[in-house]
């Protein structure tokens, strides 16, 4: 009997013969399949979704079309994409929409930097052809939640949380993690030291030295892995008591460096340490006991010495002399106070004041900006925001209580003034290439080994400034999006995106169809080296669906199965198309 994918819309022309190597046999099918796919956008996410769409399109032949605006910047690199038809149009009408076929496509994606302009375009679209599937970018993360009232078919992502997370990684250090919300299985991804081994669900990449890293190679090479996160049985997340005031701590420990001066630190050390040498002093040449040392140090730093003359002169000489330091040590304790109490009395202001020290400065405060703002204020890190116009973005972070500059970035005294010399990281996510760069460089100048994060659109100059700034990592929002935009458009739900250097793995939940070609199969079998891992199968249906982690070698996959795979972009287009459903014909 022949088969045909049951999933995507499709028009059959001649006979086809799909040969699947890992599973040792070829399955003919009566037809091959035509995709077709609709951009309309204009800039490089436009231009990272047809290459990832026209690049994974192993299956049948597949189509796609371009409405990009005239003279855009991107235009030339599109139309030297092979097999892809572009068209130059101002703003799209009915009749555009329907010469680019949206009728007959198998989704259509509205990819426009502004919300209200995709939401026009897709209203459009659903006029025309309202069982066609769309994917909206939108940013307002209210709007987006809400948008299904007017367009039930849409599939809703938004570049700058998509692409947030990695920026927030790369700034705070590279052994933070990453969080995997599988329904009712929190996972997070880390680097294997830090976690258990019993937690360890599976590898996920190695990251050498130097080079590119190398994804889902064999799971001993692995030092990035997917680890699982202890969960009470009522679903709440917890950590050791010692993980918690671990973290505890180190908040607490963020704060207060971020509230001092580092000459202020340096002297608060030196009177502490001082006090700390009076004790011992106390305790060895006078003779005393450590109790009582402790207890006339503490005295006499707080001004309460009661002079004895009857001592020994090594005791007084060092009862004066720890008297002297509390003397100087009072007023540190005084501002410290003071400090905290302003900052309290002024948290509901709009504006606190800034960090001085292990904060993260971030430069550019559109739509990436103001998330990676966000993500940073919400794990307790202190932040300062840099932007060089008053804008909705410096608007929306003062709201947050985070401290805003306004100023050219690229000069130095703008930088001076957000404390880059002592801050934890430095992150330009502005649109500007070059201005993200020199903002680098100019912070790079006040400091030598700053941790400098960049976004650049070029892989070119990325890779080559990954390789000449040292503690310089350098990411790409359209780059980190695309294979979620790409994915969504062929109807493949991505759990998660992992970036690992310049390259992206995706966490994705795959059902098994009627009749796929790995039902009766064991989960294993969906494997491939450099390009699929299984992570796990959700056996059952509904809220009552069990995570298997990881599946036994011996159960066989089910129609209604879930397969959650950890995958490349084209591992993932190979695993769904053998999982999708099939007709015969």
């Amino acid at each position: 009997m022949a088969w045909v994918e049951e999933s995507t819309p499709a028009t059959y022309e001649g006979a086809m013969v799909v040969t699947v190597p890992r599973l040792g046999f070829r399955v003919v099918t009566t037809g091959g399949f035509r995709e077709r796919f609709v951009v309309c956008g204009e800039d490089m996410l436009s231009l990272r979704m047809v290459e990832a769409l026209v690049r994974q399109a192993r299956r049948g032949t597949t189509d796609v079309v371009v409405l990009t605006t005239p003279g855009g910047a991107v235009l030339d690199r599109l139309r030297a994409i092979r097999g892809v038809e572009v068209v130059e149009v101002g703003e799209p009408d009915d009749e555009a929409f329907v010469a680019a076929g949206v009728a007959d496509a198998t989704a259509v994606a509205l990819v426009h930097r502004e919300d209200v302009v995709n939401i026009h375009r897709a209203l459009r679209v659903q006029e025309l052809a309202p069982a066609t599937r769309l994917v909206v970018r939108l940013h307002a993360p209210a709007l987006a939640g809400r948008i299904r009232m007017l367009l039930p078919t849409a599939t809703v992502l938004s570049v700058s949380a998509t692409a947030a997370p990695a920026f927030v990684t790369a700034a705070v250090g590279v052994t933070t993690r990453q969080s995997v919300d599988l329904p009712g299985y929190p996972m997070v991804v880390a680097d294997r030291d830090g976690v258990r081994p019993e937690r360890i669900v599976c590898g996920l990449a190695r990251r050498p030295d130097a080079g590119e890293p190398v994804l889902l190679p064999s799971e001993g090479e692995t030092d990035l892995v997917l680890a699982r996160v202890a969960v009470h049985r009522e679903g709440r997340i917890v950590g050791t008591r010692r993980a918690i005031w671990r973290r505890v701590l180190t908040r607490a420990y963020l704060r207060a460096r971020a509230s001092m001066t580092r000459s202020l630190a340096q002297a608060t050390l030196g009177l502490i340490g001082l006090l700390v040498l009076g004790t011992v002093a106390f305790a060895t040449l006078a003779g005393l006991s450590w109790g009582d040392a402790v207890f006339l140090t503490v005295l006499d730093s707080a001004g309460a010495a009661d002079p004895d003359t009857h001592v020994t002169p090594v005791a007084r000489t060092i009862q004066a002399l720890v008297t002297v330091v509390g003397i100087a040590i009072i007023p540190l304790v005084t501002a410290v106070v003071v400090d905290a109490a302003v900052s309290a009395r002024f948290a509901g202001t709009p504006q606190r004041s800034r960090p001085r020290r292990g904060h993260v400065v971030v430069v550019g405060l559109g739509n990436v900006g103001v998330r990676v703002v966000e993500q940073l204020h919400e794990r307790g890190v202190p932040v300062v925001a840099v932007d060089d116009e008053e804008g909705p973005g410096v608007t929306q972070v003062r709201r947050m209580g985070v401290p805003v500059i306004v100023g050219d970035s690229t000069r130095r005294t703008t930088l001076d003034a957000a404390s880059v010399a002592d801050c934890r990281a430095l992150v330009a996510v502005g649109r500007d290439d070059v201005a993200n760069l020199e903002t680098g460089l100019v912070g790079r100048s006040l400091r030598a080994r700053l941790r400098v994060v960049l976004r650049l659109r070029d892989d070119d100059l990325a890779r080559r400034v990954d390789r000449t700034l040292e503690v310089a990592v350098s990411r790409s929002v359209s780059f980190l999006a695309a294979p979620a935009f790409a994915a969504a458009m062929r109807e493949h739900q991505v759990v998660a995106t992992v970036p690992v250097g310049r390259s992206v793995l995706l966490l994705a939940d795959v059902p098994i169809g009627r009749s796929a070609l790995l039902a009766g199969l064991p989960a294993g079998v969906a494997e491939s080296a450099g390009e699929v891992r299984v992570v796990g199968v959700y056996r059952g249906s509904g809220e009552d669906a069990v995570l298997e982690c990881p599946p036994r070698p011996q159960r066989r996959l089910k129609v209604g199965d879930r397969l959650v795979v950890a995958a490349t972009r084209d591992g993932l287009v190979d695993v769904h198309a053998r999982c999708a459903a099939r007709i015969a014909v």
